[in-house]
């Protein structure tokens, strides 16, 4: 059972309002969520539209596929047969790991990706029109753009490609640079990016009749390439790489991996051969000289025979040969080495040579020498390698350049020093030879000079063998060089898109869907700037609330009646019970009842107020004191001639002031009389205190109809005859500041005892009665709304299920 000093849950007569935070809490989302079934129709909407929408852009978007790769690179530390592994070894440069990182740059590198560009063709797209958007085709074209020339810088251009009706012309168009022509398959075309050539495939059919070309530049193309291409080590274990490519096209990404993947090991096969190319041309080089050299002492031994008759020399200087034979072979050793230093010095006495690899076949059998040389080597190849993607102030690179220059300097001491160790030994051999040719001084002159012959054509002979000996090894190098890294996994796509996740935009689409209405019902709450729940009241005003007044669905004046069982009804029947605990006390009759503005249903509320309490059997007048705007008179069909107005300038007796309302014999009017030009001084005078004390003695309830407090003062002047003062604020027509004037009415006493009348609260609307009326009520009683919307009838159906 209620309290006496509360009302629908509010404090009356001065009881503290108090609302935990909890509760609170509770009662915001108990009504959001209230907010968001009653318009359930709306999220039903934004869901199938947006999940619509989200089939149709999953059924229009373009796809891309993820294109994967693998390779291995090989690892040195565990086999890898490389020129100058001892060297690094040695050195510990270089070990499997950075070996492997050094290939991923490369692999990443823009140089390669620039060589499959250009081999592919890929600044260069085609696309066929659809119905509702453009395919870019791959593979078998109809047609293709053949560029003679194209310049290096040039922004997107676009154009659109028809085929004539005989087939054997096509249309070139592109409006922003201005190009229409009409010309032949296969004619060269100027443009201004180029000179092109559109050649036809009559193996493939031109099915559509527009497609449009779309062409950029190789660096730009490059660029989106290189960006579209991952690369990465999957952990530092293991000597292997990553790729993977974005792709719209399966097929064309797996062709441009796979093409990246042949260019890398092209790359790494040709700096293999980079040594032995510069080895063998070394080599064809020296070969060239000693022919020359050696078919020159041919002639002279075949001159010198001819000259002097010299058929066998062998069987007369047998005796002197085997003698002097050790100390030729030692002697021609020693010249042979002595010529192969010689071209070493010169070799490295050439600056343009100073870049380039040493031969490495070519090597004088000595151990230290043949190390530097292999360290020369490496140390020269690896910066070619580090240049691929690094530039010559790049430390590592200057580091070797510092090495390389080291090396240089002691390659040309050891080949002085070797050259000048085999001129010593040259000399001690030639000086021991003098001395077994002084004692065969008595062989011929003819016979000694022919040695001499003999001699060079040994030395020439024997370097020529061992020219063509060191060229074809370095040929057979050669052909088995293989690249440094080996293919795992070619490029191959997955089987299904990369993007878009179709589950992914499906739940975001339908996450939209409940978004959108959420948002859109929160910002329209937050923008209101009029009441359209309790908690907007309740939020701001301590003030209690007397009653909550429904909907009326109809245009009638009053709405309560003997054999009335409607919602109304009931709720006005629920304000006149809590007004007894309003006005409880002897003497205590008056009610006063104003409000912020003009239309909030003051007039109504006090004419069915009236209505209801005079159907209790009490006897019921109602003062029609909104001087400025009247409406009772007019709605009850009274008139309005004389009244308050008249009566206090006194010119109506106050016993012709009393109307009967037509409504209830037990409620009687007083009209407002005619309008006066200072309703406000009227009030203030001597007459109008006794027409309530008159009020007072004759009637059980006196109800007073101000003008809104929030525009005059009528009301707070007419405040102090009144035991209760009803504010009433209508939903979806107050304005929530308003409300703070009232709170201060209330706080500053300005009117007593007052109470809140909460009007024009419609079913559906989240609002709660606090007694449990509601129009599911007055259905019972036989009373049905009318001109119900469809979603509101659908929802009326739902709930009685």
């Amino acid at each position: 059972m209620q309290e006496n000093n509360y009302i629908n849950g509010t404090p009356v007569n001065g009881a503290t309002h108090h609302v935990g935070t909890s509760a609170d809490s509770s009662t915001d989302f108990q009504q959001l969520f209230d907010k968001f079934t009653r318009n359930w129709y709306w999220f039903l909407l934004s869901v199938i539209v947006c999940m619509a929408g989200t089939w149709a852009y999953l059924r229009y978007v373009t796809p891309d596929y993820k294109i994967n790769a693998k390779i291995l690179v090989e690892d040195q530390q565990k086999g890898g047969d490389i020129p100058g592994k001892d060297v690094l070894d040695e050195l510990d440069l270089f070990n499997s790991k950075s070996n492997v990182e050094n290939e991923l740059e490369i692999v990443k590198s823009r140089t390669l990706m620039e060589n499959v560009v250009r081999k592919l063709q890929l600044n260069v797209a085609y696309f066929a029109e659809g119905r509702i958007k453009k395919t870019e085709e791959w593979g078998a074209l109809p047609f293709t753009f053949h560029w003679i020339y194209l310049k290096d810088t040039l922004n997107d251009v676009q154009y659109t490609v028809q085929q004539t009706a005989d087939g054997k012309q096509f249309h070139l168009e592109n409006k922003k640079a201005g190009v229409d022509k009409t010309a032949h398959w296969g004619d060269t075309l100027h443009v201004q990016e180029g000179i092109l050539q559109v050649m036809r495939n009559e193996l493939v059919n031109m099915a559509n009749s527009d497609y449009t070309v779309s062409v950029t530049s190789i660096d730009k193309a490059t660029a989106n390439y290189q960006a579209a291409l991952e690369a990465a080590i999957p952990n530092k274990d293991v000597s292997v790489i990553n790729l993977s490519l974005i792709s719209s096209i399966p097929r064309k990404g797996e062709q441009i991996v796979n093409a990246l993947l042949d260019t890398y090991q092209q790359a790494s096969i040709d700096d293999k051969n980079r040594i032995a190319d510069s080895t063998i041309a070394f080599i064809d080089n020296r070969l060239q000289l000693v022919s020359q050299e050696l078919s020159g002492v041919e002639k002279d031994i075949q001159n010198f025979k001819q000259q002097n008759e010299v058929a066998d020399l062998q069987a007369q200087s047998k005796a002197l040969v085997e003698g002097t034979t050790d100390f030729a072979k030692q002697l021609t050793d020693q010249q042979v080495r002595k010529s192969v230093v010689e071209s070493l010095q010169q070799y490295l006495a050439d600056e343009t040579n100073n870049k380039r690899v040493m031969p490495s076949s070519l090597i004088v059998q000595d151990p230290g020498f043949m190390a530097l040389v292999q360290k020369y080597n490496t140390l020269e190849m690896e910066r070619e390698r580090q240049m691929m993607s690094s530039t010559e102030h790049n430390p590592v690179v200057r580091n070797i350049d510092e090495q390389l220059a080291g090396l240089r300097t002691d390659l040309q001491s050891n080949l002085a020093s070797l050259n000048r160790g085999i001129d010593v030994s040259i000399a001690e051999l030639q000086r021991q030879a003098g001395m077994l040719t002084d004692k065969i001084h008595q062989v011929p002159g003819k016979e000694r000079i022919y040695l001499d012959f003999s001699r060079q054509q040994e030395v020439k002979q024997e370097l020529y063998l061992f020219l063509l000996k060191k060229r074809e090894e370095s040929a057979i190098s050669k052909t088995s060089n293989i690249a440094i890294a080996r293919i795992v996994d070619a490029g191959k796509s997955e089987p299904l898109p990369f993007k878009p996740k179709r589950p992914l935009v499906y739940a975001l689409g339908l996450l939209i869907g409940l978004g959108l209405p959420m948002g859109w019902l929160y910002f329209r709450d937050l923008l209101n700037k009029r009441i359209n729940q309790r908690t907007d009241i309740t939020s701001i005003l301590p003030v209690p609330i007397i009653a909550e007044i429904g909907h009326s669905p109809r245009e009638a004046i009053l709405t309560v009646g003997k054999n009335t069982h409607t919602s109304l009804a009931e709720q006005f029947r629920a304000m006149r019970t809590n007004l007894q605990f309003v006005l409880a006390g002897s003497g205590k009759k008056v009610i006063l009842l104003t409000s912020s503005m003009s239309g909030e249903g003051k007039s109504f509320i006090a004419m069915n107020l009236s209505t209801i309490i005079a159907m209790s059997g009490k006897k019921v007048v109602l003062v029609e004191m909104d001087l400025r705007k009247p409406k009772i008179s007019e709605r009850l069909g009274l008139a309005n001639h004389v009244g308050f107005s008249s009566y206090v300038i006194g010119q109506t007796p106050l016993n012709e002031l009393l109307k009967p309302s037509g409504q209830h014999e037990n409620f009687w009017v007083i009209p407002s009389g005619p309008i006066p030009p200072n309703p406000a001084e009227l009030l203030l005078m001597e007459k109008t205190e006794a027409l309530f004390a008159y009020l007072r003695a004759e009637f059980d309830y006196v109800i007073i109809d101000s003008a809104p407090i929030g525009l005059v003062t009528d009301a707070q002047l007419l405040g102090r005859y009144a035991d209760a003062s009803l504010y009433v604020v209508r939903l979806g027509h107050t304005f929530k500041h308003q409300l703070l004037f009232c709170k201060d009415l209330y706080l500053q006493r300005k009117l007593g005892n007052m109470g809140l009348i909460v009007n024009d609260v419609k079913a559906g609307s989240g609002y709660s009665y606090g007694y449990g009326y509601g129009y599911g009520y007055g259905d019972a009683y036989g009373y049905q709304e009318t001109n119900k919307g469809i979603f509101k009838r659908f929802k009326k159906t739902t709930s009685s299920r």
